[in-house]
């Protein structure tokens, strides 16, 4: 994948935003371990506590759809980096990362979360891969057309279909996660294969656009060699974040309050549509806080986090099956949900700690040690690569 992306040292700005997506997308994850009502669209409005309606308020709005994508337009940016760093050896280091990725997504998704998105990454990528030499432009423009056939289809779904939405077709597997570690597997197990046609038909062609859009920004230079003027960022803040989340609190009315209907799909459908918007504006914020003098503190605490993000993001799935499944305390249900908050809270402060503490000693995390180990089996490693 050709590009003006030159060096191969690491940018502090990246790994803090991959940082800030895996916070997150731990916020929206949590929710699946944590309520078993979840999968099914969670709990009927007129019965559940006002405190968990306003949360799940919140995290529709202001978390669900978003992170996933900047994680995926991370992964994007990263690929192009990876992919110029290596050289000729560019696109045979990128299958065996899309293998290693999708082999990986598979162990996850039976053992762990059945919402697994690694094997999900690992088909759009090897779409990414053949992508080739396709301009910037070219990819930014499909990256828009996929977005907006996706919530097309989603909105015609809705207005022509009268049940409710896809994802309250599914329902959790007939064991009790949270009788035993083998309840828990064969749990997680059943619900992948149920699951997983859902994740790859919805969740991979947005990620397959958030790619386009992320190696885009690579090709053009974004980041490389400094991050975008202040005057930039503020605008494209005002540009996307008051919009993206005006039609995203409308959005999660619609998921939350919409009913057993048409209308959970139709909010998906509008979620779509201005969820990059989220994406972006989130982004862009972030990199002007990390320009003002408390980056300093944001970068240190967020950038340990990032480096280390496919050792943290299977991570946070063992802790939350040891806290609420049958591998562990199995609390399914049984936390309110302000507690679940503080769970997370409390998990991605002890990933960032144990992240720094890493860094500190070694040069990378576990995974990432054996990914590149895997991928770099006949080629010198870039150093410290942001694609890596």
């Amino acid at each position: 994948m050709p590009g003006p992306v030159g060096g191969n040292s690491r940018i502090a700005q990246v790994d803090a935003l991959r940082g800030f997506a895996l916070f997150g997308i731990l916020m929206v994850n949590v929710w699946f371990f944590a309520d078993s009502s979840h999968l099914a669209g969670g709990q009927v409005p007129s019965s559940a506590p006002r405190t968990e309606l306003g949360i799940r308020f919140a995290v529709v709005m202001f978390f669900e759809g978003k992170f996933y994508l900047l994680f995926s337009l991370l992964f994007g940016y990263g690929s192009v980096v990876l992919a110029a760093a290596a050289g000729r050896d560019g696109a045979s280091i990128m299958a065996r990362r899309l293998v290693f990725l999708g082999v990986v997504g598979v162990v996850h998704g039976l053992t762990l979360f059945y919402g697994d998105i690694l094997l999900t990454y690992a088909v759009a990528g090897a779409v990414l891969l053949a992508a080739g030499s396709m301009a910037p432009r070219a990819r930014l423009a499909l990256a828009i057309g996929i977005t907006l056939g996706m919530a097309l289809l989603l909105v015609a779904a809705a207005l022509l279909l009268l049940g409710g939405a896809a994802g309250t077709e599914v329902s959790a597997a007939q064991t009790t996660p949270t009788a035993s570690p083998a309840a828990a597997l064969a749990a997680n197990a059943a619900t992948y294969g149920v699951v997983l046609p859902s994740v790859m038909s919805f969740q991979g062609p947005l990620a397959l656009a958030a790619f386009l859009a992320g190696s885009a920004l690579a090709m053009l230079g974004v980041l490389r060699p400094a991050v975008p003027p202040r005057a930039v960022l503020w605008r494209v803040v005002v540009l996307t974040l008051p919009l993206g989340l005006a039609g995203s609190g409308y959005s999660a009315h619609l998921d939350v309050w919409g009913g057993d209907s048409a209308v959970p799909l139709l909010a998906t459908g509008i979620s779509v549509v201005v969820s990059p918007l989220v994406t972006v504006g989130y982004a862009a914020s972030l990199l002007l806080v990390l320009e003002s003098r408390a980056g300093r503190v944001v970068t240190a605490v967020l950038a340990p986090t990032g480096r280390l993000s496919l050792s943290n993001y299977l991570a946070q799935s063992a802790v939350l099956c040891l806290v609420f499944t049958g591998y562990g305390f199995g609390l399914m249900d049984r936390l309110p949900p302000t507690l679940v908050v503080v769970v997370v809270v409390v998990l991605f402060a002890g990933q960032a700690a144990a992240s720094h503490l890493i860094l500190a000693r070694y040069r990378t995390g576990p995974l990432e040690w054996a990914l590149r180990r895997f991928v770099r089996r006949s080629a010198q490693p870039a150093s410290g690569s942001d694609g890596a």
